[in-house]
Order: structure tokens, then sequence, then C-alpha cells
């Protein structure tokens, strides 16, 4: 009740051009799942867990239940094993939205889509959000589901419940089946015969748009040492004290308020690396598909201060005509309330500053990028750091030159590494950053057969890496020491 309390406090203590915008994109987090029947016909819906996390808070995740397995031609027969279990696939996905909006009812489609073609749970993640939440509060959402994924014998808590609540769900699922009068007559299917779902998480997805693809590109880094963080961490700094008054503070240090209650921005020691905390590629070799769509890689500059020349190096030639400075809009505003400015070059605000050195060795990476997308410079030159580094794979770029990738031939490619799980590129001509998630009455006819491509693209690709593994003979035992980061100017 008292944090409830301090949570209204705080919103009325927040500037009048803040509280409006609040409200606004506060009010997606309140639909009614019911919408799903109009918005997500096909199917599967999700239910909802609550899955405690660090310092009592709670997760919401919106769960994706497959209606089928589906074989992905590997001799696994879809996870159905004689002993009446369902190993089941996961895939884990953050929706976008700046860090201060968002929902993933907005992610309902692409998670029924995947739960259907692939056979995998899906797991849509509800992380906290400004302003009533500060970085990393997202990132250590992220950390906690998947420490729960990860942890197959249920030892934590979280874990536990994570499992007994899909199999709970499944048992309501097969009740309902057995009831129906039609299923008794038709051919026998695995809800009659499987009794009990588990997850598989050595077949694991990670999935992000925008700010999303954030925080997936996050769960598959190892953030070295940061000593140039040291003088702008609260936790380290011997001039804070643990908690800050009520008073106004500049939008470039905190939010604009905090309550009294709260802590101010909590990141871990910059003198100490930040792991990830998915298994070694020694102990788990299968490919981790790692789906990053329009990500968010570089927090340094705000929306309205990014490069407007899109995709230079890929669709366009790079140009010098000047750039007309657009008026901060609704996430310029609002996203110093989650993520202030002397933060945003931290390692795990700004992902894609981090050595590929560092990213998981198992990760195949497929990034689509719209052109029309203020996110496509940053993009670009994170691809070109990746590409000198080993990060190869083929490229398309859906402008109808000849011999064009089209996801199976076709294409100029470096010569994939045997040492990483590589980087596709799927670039979207004409398309605008967030496309794919549009409701149809949203997009013309060229962005709805763009949507078609990738998302045909996103489940081969999915499906080819969980057939592979990623050779550890060259990578040793030994895990890989991390140098501390230098954040460029």
């Amino acid at each position: 009740m008292s944090s409830y309390l301090h949570t209204l406090s705080y919103f009325f203590r927040l500037p009048w051009h803040i509280q409006w915008r609040t409200f606004l994109v506060q009010l997606p987090r309140y639909v009614p799942l019911s919408i799903l029947h109009i918005t997500s016909r096909k199917g599967p819906h999700p239910f909802v867990i609550a899955l405690p996390s660090r310092k009592n808070n709670v997760i919401p995740l919106y769960v994706f239940v497959p209606p089928a397995p589906v074989d992905f031609g590997d001799n696994g027969g879809g996870g159905l094993g004689d002993n009446g279990e369902w190993k089941v696939p996961v895939v884990l996905d953050f929706h976008g939205g700046g860090f201060i909006m968002g929902s993933p009812l907005e992610q309902a489609p692409y998670g029924a889509m995947m739960s259907r073609e692939l056979g995998a749970v899906v797991i849509s993640v509800s992380y906290r959000i400004g302003p009533f939440h500060q970085f990393p509060a997202a990132i250590h959402d992220a950390e906690d589901v998947l420490s729960a994924i990860l942890d197959t014998d249920g030892v934590s808590k979280a874990g536990k419940i994570l499992r007994t609540e899909i199999q709970r769900y499944y048992k309501i699922l097969r009740s309902d089946h057995q009831k129906n009068e039609k299923n008794k007559k038709a051919s026998a299917t695995h809800l009659d015969e499987i009794e009990t779902i588990a997850l598989d998480p050595t077949r694991l997805a990670i999935s992000g748009f925008s700010a999303g693809g954030n925080i997936a590109l996050n769960m598959a880094l190892s953030v070295p040492p940061c000593a140039e963080m040291l003088p702008m961490s609260p936790t380290m700094s011997p001039t804070r004290s643990k908690t800050i008054a009520p008073t106004k503070s500049p939008a470039n240090t905190l939010s604009p308020l905090l309550p009294p209650a709260r802590m101010p921005t909590v990141l871990d020691d910059p003198l100490q690396p930040w792991p990830t905390i998915l298994p070694p590629p020694q102990s788990q070799p299968r490919m981790l598909p790692l789906l990053l769509f329009y990500p968010s890689l570089d927090a340094r500059l705000l929306p309205h201060e990014r490069p407007k020349k899109y995709m230079p190096n890929a669709l366009k030639g790079d140009d010098k005509k000047p750039q007309t400075q657009k008026t901060p809009g609704l996430f310029s505003i609002m996203g110093p309330t989650y993520l202030p400015k002397k933060l945003r070059g931290h390692p795990r605000a700004s992902p894609g500053l981090v050595d590929p050195e560092n990213v998981q060795k198992n990760a195949a990476i497929f990034l689509v990028l719209p052109e029309k997308d203020s996110l496509a410079v940053q993009s670009d030159m994170w691809v070109d750091k990746m590409n000198s580094a080993g990060w190869n794979g083929p490229v398309r770029f859906g402008d109808k030159r000849p011999n064009d990738w089209d996801g199976h031939q076709g294409g100029l490619s470096r010569t994939a590494s045997r040492e990483n799980g590589g980087l596709e590129v799927w670039h979207a001509p004409g398309c605008r950053h967030g496309w794919t998630q549009f409701p149809e009455s949203f997009v013309g006819k060229h962005e709805t057969q763009e949507r078609i491509l990738v998302f045909a693209r996103t489940l081969d690709f999915v499906k080819e890496n969980w057939r592979k593994k990623l050779p550890t003979e060259r990578l040793g035992n030994q895990i890989q020491e991390l140098r501390p980061l230098e954040i460029p100017e």
C-alpha cells in the first residue's frame, strides 16, 4: 500500500507536461485481453503470469502456449517424448516504446504467429518503464525473466512459478479439448496423449522491437568494466545520499522528480563486469536466434537529435545536404524520465557501443532495418563494426537489384565465421519504424507485403538456427576476460 501511495504521490509531483503525456502513453497497458479477439483473431491468445522479481517487484508476462507441436526436421519429433512430456521451445519477446510506453498486447499478432508456426511458448514481457521507473529497471526485468526460463529445475521461486502456471494453463486446454464432443470423434492429438508441458531452453530465441531490440541485444552481451561511468554512478558517488528529496532536479541527471522513498538510478559497480546470464556456448552450443527489429543501439542522442539521412551506406549514397533541426517530440521529452543524459553512454543503455567480442558467440543475429527510421544511421554503423569483427552473413537490400538475397538464395555475403552465429541483415526499403507492429489498417500495400516477407524469413531463420550448433573446439574452456570499455565521444 505504501508503495502505491509513493507512486501516486510521485505522479502528482511531476511537471504537468510530463503528467498528461504519462497518462496518455500508459493507457495501452490497461487495454483488456478481450481486444485480442479483434486484433489477433488467429490466436493462440495469451494468459498472464505475475512473475516475482528482485526487490519484491512483480513482472507481468503474457504467455502464448502453442496449439500443436512443430517438427524441425532434426529427429526431435516436435519435442514430444515417450514419457508423456512435451518439451517446447521458448521465444522471449520485448515490445518497443522508447522505455516510456508500449505493451505486450501490441505484440500479440507477432507472438501468436511465432507460437503457432514454431510450436513454441512465447513469453512477452511487460517490463518496467519511465517515468515511474528508471534505467536499468527494464534490463533487470529482462534478466529475471530469462533467469526463470533457464531455471530448468525450478530452483528459484520465479522459475517454479513460471513452469507451474504454464502447466496449469495446459491442463485447462486439455480439459476443454476433452470436453468437446467434436474432438472426441477426431483422431488423437497431443492434447489427448501428452500430460506435461516443459520448457526447453536449449531451443531459445530472443526478439525485440525498437527499445525491445535494445533489451534483446543486452541479454546476449557481457559488459566489461566501465570506469568512465564511475563519476556518474549513484551507487559509487560519495556525494550522493541513499535517497533523494522530492525537489526539482535537472532533466539531464535523474527524472524530473523522485519520490521520497525511491533510490536513485541503481547501476552495478562500474568497476565490475556485468556478464550475460546465458550459459557459455561450451555448455550450450545450440544457436540462439537473436531477432532485432529496428533496435535502439545508441541512446546518446535523443530522437530529435539523430541524423536523418536514412541508410547512408546501404540503400542511398551519402550526401552533403544540411539537415533541418527538429523540435523535441514525445520520446525526446519523456525519454529522460527513464534514462538521464549522464547515463546514456552506459553500455547497457547503448549496447551498440560494446565490443563485438563481448557478444554471446552462439547468437545468430537477424537484424531488420526499415529505411524510414531515425535509428537507421546508428544501425548501419553497428553493422559495419560487427562485420569488421567477423560477424557476417547475407544482406537483403530489397531494392530489386539483380541476385538480391531472398532468404534462401542470392545475395553477396562475406564468408561466415565458424566462431560465432553470424549476422543477417534485412533491409526494408520504403518502410517506417514500427511498421511490422502497426494494425493492418495503418499500413499500405507495400508495407504489408514487406511485413509478410520479413516474418516469413524470421520463422525460417529461427528454424534453421535451432537445427545448428556452434563448433566450440576453438573456444576452449576459458572464458574470455572482459577488457575495460572506452566510450567514444
